[in-house]
């Protein structure tokens, strides 16, 4: 079905509807994982009817309406009721302290900082630490850890520290969550220094969430974007910024597990399959993937790894 909707990443005008939920729909998703929205938050959708995910026709990005991003009130559900909303480590944590280790970046700005898990390690690797993020609580939270954190976007701190660049900027499970993410994207790369890096992640959408498509994250009001490399690429080439390294996650077999039989769960929820799927074969799916090894050569995991740099004479 063709969708007069502009594609977010290279604006061609046709789309095809890839899924489509009902706002409803969407929060039984998120009831099955203990979450309950409460009224504020539900009005992130804006009154629509139904929540499409779009692919593009020309590029292959997969896209909601970009009207739909979680207001405060979706956030702040989110933070009370999901334990590690902001984690504390990631791989790509690692990815990026150990580049400002071997590049001898003095600084850092960490965009969506939350409260300031990934400051706390560059600032203990010497770093000095500067963060953005519109969340009050969690600004507050990295503030009194003696971070220096503003509430505010990449563009609006941009406008306001005009001559200001750092040595490493990072976006950790950021873009996926802003309506317009060339825009971000590029205020970030504006924001590296001439041979500084920008390291990034989002989730995965060619890995574990090519099968586990009703994982409420990736849905609106929360995500508003799916990733692949392919689309970090060209962000990265738009924008003038030297590619250095794609990545993703291994997919452990816990993670095979969970998402195949939440998936079977969540399908029979929303009346898509009779039954609930059989415990035995997702237990025996799992076991085929780690009896060959597949996280070891499938980077199927749940999130995508870029890295670029800023050539020194930009």
């Amino acid at each position: 079905m063709a969708q007069n909707v502009r594609c977010l990443l290279c604006h061609h005008g046709e789309t095809t509807v890839a899924d489509s939920l009902t706002p409803a729909d969407i929060g039984r998703l998120w009831n099955y994982f203990g979450v309950t929205l409460g009224p504020e938050a539900l009005a992130s959708f804006r009154g629509a009817e139904r929540v499409t995910e779009h692919r593009c026709a020309a590029c292959g990005f997969e896209f909601f309406d970009p009207v739909l991003p979680g207001n405060g009130a979706f956030y702040a559900d989110l933070q009370s009721q999901v334990a590690r909303y902001y984690p504390p480590d990631s791989p790509s944590f690692l990815h990026a302290i150990g580049l400002a280790s071997r590049a001898g970046s003095r600084d850092c700005l960490d965009l969506g900082c939350g409260d300031g898990g990934f400051l706390d390690l560059a600032r203990s690797r010497g770093l000095e630490t500067h963060g953005l993020d519109l969340t009050p609580k969690a600004v507050a939270a990295a503030r009194a850890k003696g971070h220096d954190v503003h509430a505010s976007t990449a563009e609006e701190y941009a406008r306001t520290h005009a001559d200001r660049k750092f040595s490493l900027v990072t976006a950790f499970e950021v873009m996926e969550h802003v309506p317009d993410p060339v825009a971000f994207f590029r205020d970030a790369a504006n924001l590296v220094a001439p041979g500084g890096h920008l390291v990034l992640s989002v989730p995965h959408g060619r890995g574990i969430y090519r099968w586990w498509t009703l994982e409420p994250c990736q849905w609106p009001p929360h995500h508003i974007t799916h990733w692949r490399r392919a689309d970090l690429e060209r962000l990265g080439t738009r924008h003038g910024l030297e590619p250095v390294w794609f990545g993703a996650d291994p997919l452990r077999g816990v993670q095979v597990r969970l998402s195949l039989q939440t998936q079977g769960d969540l399908e029979h929820l929303l009346g898509r399959r009779p039954s609930k799927p059989s415990r035995l074969w997702t237990e025996g799916i799992t076991f085929l993937y780690r009896a060959a090894l597949c996280r070891h050569y499938l980077p199927w995991g749940t999130s995508l790894h870029a890295h670029y740099r800023r050539p020194a004479g930009a």
